[in-house]
């Protein structure tokens, strides 16, 4: 008998974990599952949403050939600051006053190469010796950036054979994560990775570990930020490449649940709202490299616009109906009620919303005013901001710190969210609905509304940001920067319909169509069609269209090489992967470049976990014009550039318990 070929796909999100199992053959979904994300070990949230995935009876485990994973955990672990430690050594460059590798030593020593490839200056021995010697006994690994590395990276290696040799921890080069230029940006993104490597490490391995205890050895792949995938062994020494997995999932998972190749993706989570545009089935990718917090990196990521509005963001109104949503994230009232149930009671006796949760964190690190609070709310759950300012009487500022450590993570708080308003709107009922009730009542009658009349407002406020957003990201794209101008922005509302009572009438039309992902979608997208004179597309399961484009992708790896010429008519082959070579022909030189390039990236797919590897390169010159005694255009480089694109290769886990 055939078997079918089906993938599990897993998405860590910011609310809920979201497992589906897809039949590859036809795209369609036999079986889906929800499980609250759970920060502090994701694993836990996975293995909830694979359990009720188990759980369904509609398919054979033995047909899930392999399992896509995509997961914030590298996002989540940079911003909280979480990983090993890490001793950077910098070569041939020295930083400018306010930069920050984010590494926990820095250590800069003479070397690195020039714009040719050419050595610069001879390699400091003596000084890489002492810099490591100085770290070995403090970090947990080490990354080595050169100036210039990605056109000769032999002053990299040679340190890293110095690193292996004097202290066997793992070493990260800047050149082999990316081929681009910028030393301070390829350092950043180097010493995240590895500080990820020991939290990727073990996240993987539990997840692997608990997949095998399920019954399932189906081969694990991870997506990648640019909406890619990679095997395991990849993951583990690339983690850095995860960076905005999750929104790169859910835009594939988009593409392939609706089968538009042109369109724009809105997907609508329980924290953000992501946007970003498929161009011929293909996900426009940053050119500057993701960014995370405070962190610009050179990882391959999509373009994306995010913003915090989804259904966990805090709704806020005044007395005269106006509503800010987002972008603070809160527990929904309904959900906090499930688990504590008196909340009910205590907000009708103390009219409030507002109600504060510790987080189970070490507090080594808060000061003792800070300490004292986080101890009174961990004893006295679900306590409002007065009770605290009751319960610790001589912290007089307890506002601002109340605030400040919720901030860090330390305290959570409840308030209205859309989530609320979609349980008693009846749209969504898988917590308490009298919860959010009472919450509704409140603050419509605290704004002389009636329970409907505010509903309703709040419902035309909530289609306007969505359509707002999705504007905003198509400005971005064609002018290349959004205004905070208040006339701007007015404007921007009225493109939407959002304005009320206003005498400007605009109307839009774009040209592609939207596409709605996450649960909340179906009610807040398709009053955007009359509004934005566009075409909205709710595809089916689109509440887990993140998991399912956890699987429906492709392995891919792209590198780019450079021909330089000079003024001797030599042309000069710089590549991140070996040493320059040089030529008397620009075809001799172009076709060195190009099979480099093809053979780097056909390995590299292979080894990512590739089969059916197809390859293609182009080459784009880049021109100046004139020069001294020189009239017309010539050429100042050329990029060759190979990208290589394979199916998973199904190779099912070993199993050692067997």
């Amino acid at each position: 008998m055939t078997r079918r070929r089906l993938g599990l796909g897993i998405d860590t999100g910011g609310t809920y974990t979201d497992a589906a199992v897809v039949d590859m053959s036809d795209l369609t979904v036999l079986a889906k599952a929800k499980s609250p994300t759970t920060y502090h070990d994701l694993s836990i949230g996975v293995m909830g949403a694979i359990d009720g995935i188990l759980e369904q009876k509609t398919y054979d485990l033995e047909d899930i050939a392999f399992v896509g994973l995509s997961t914030t955990l590298a996002t989540n672990s940079i911003l909280t600051g979480k990983g090993g430690k890490v001793g950077h050594i910098g070569i041939g460059w020295t930083p400018q006053p306010n930069f920050s590798s984010g590494a926990d030593m820095d250590a800069y020593v003479k070397g690195g190469h020039g714009v040719w490839a050419q050595q610069q200056e001879p390699l400091d021995i003596e000084a890489v010796m002492e810099a490591i010697e100085r770290m070995k006994g403090e970090v947990d690994s080490f990354v080595v950036s050169a100036h210039f590395s990605v056109y000769n990276p032999v002053h990299e290696r040679d340190v890293a054979e110095l690193i292996k040799k004097m202290s066997g921890l793992p070493v990260v080069l800047g050149h082999q994560l990316s081929s681009e230029l910028g030393v301070p940006q390829r350092s950043v993104t180097a010493v995240l990775n590895a500080r990820l490597l020991p939290v990727i490490s073990e996240f993987l391995e539990g997840v692997e570990r608990s997949l095998t205890e399920r019954g399932v050895t189906a081969t694990i792949l991870v997506f990648k930020g640019d909406g890619t995938l990679m095997n395991l062994n990849m993951a583990r020494e690339r983690p850095v490449e995860t960076i905005l997995s999750g929104p790169a999932a859910s835009l594939m998972g988009g593409k392939m649940l609706c089968n538009e190749q042109n369109c724009i993706v809105v997907d609508i989570g329980g924290t953000s709202t992501d946007i970003a545009y498929l161009d011929d089935g293909f996900p426009r990718i940053s050119k500057e490299g993701a960014s995370v917090g405070n962190w610009r990196t050179r990882v391959k990521a999509i373009d994306i616009w995010t913003v915090g509005l989804g259904g966990d963001s805090h709704v806020i109104s005044d007395q005269r109906g106006m509503f800010k949503i987002g972008p603070e994230r809160v527990i929904p009232l309904a959900i906090a009620a499930s688990s504590h149930p008196f909340i009910k009671e205590k907000m009708v006796t103390t009219s409030e919303t507002n109600y504060y949760l510790h987080v189970e964190r070490d507090t080594s690190k808060l000061t003792s005013r800070e300490k004292e609070i986080y101890d009174f709310v961990k004893a006295n759950p679900m306590c409002t901001l007065n009770e605290i300012r009751m319960g610790a009487p001589e912290v007089y500022n307890y506002r601002n710190i109340v605030n400040r450590i919720k901030e860090r993570g330390f305290l959570q708080m409840t308030g209205l969210t859309p989530t609320d308003f979609m349980h008693v709107q009846g749209t969504f009922d898988r917590f308490d609905t009298e919860a959010a009730r009472l919450g509704v009542e409140f603050m419509a009658n605290w704004g002389h509304m009636s329970k409907e009349d505010y509903m309703n407002a709040f419902q035309k406020e909530m289609i306007t940001r969505v359509g707002e957003e999705v504007m905003r990201k198509v400005i971005l794209d064609e002018v290349g920067e959004v205004s905070e101008n208040g006339g701007f922005n007015y404007l921007l509302r009225a493109t939407v319909n959002g304005n009320n009572g206003s005498s400007i009438t605009a109307r839009t039309k774009l040209d592609r169509p939207l596409v709605g992902i996450g649960a909340p979608t179906h009610i807040y997208m398709p009053p955007l069609e009359d509004r934005m004179e566009v075409k909205v597309i709710i595809p089916r399961d689109h509440d887990v269209g993140n998991a399912v484009g956890a699987v429906c992708s492709q392995i891919s790896e792209t590198i780019s090489v450079q021909v330089y010429p000079d003024k001797d008519n030599r042309f000069f082959v710089l590549t991140p992967f070996g040493p320059p070579r040089t030529f008397t022909h620009i075809s001799s030189a172009l076709e060195s470049a190009r099979r480099q390039a093809e053979e780097w990236v056909r390995r590299r797919a292979y080894e990512a976990g590739a089969e059916n590897i197809r390859v293609r390169s182009d080459t784009y010159e880049n021109t100046y014009y004139g020069g001294f005694l020189v009239e017309g255009e010539q050429t100042a480089w050329i990029d060759v550039v190979a990208r290589a694109t394979g199916e998973p290769r199904v190779q099912p886990r070993k199993n050692s318990s067997l």
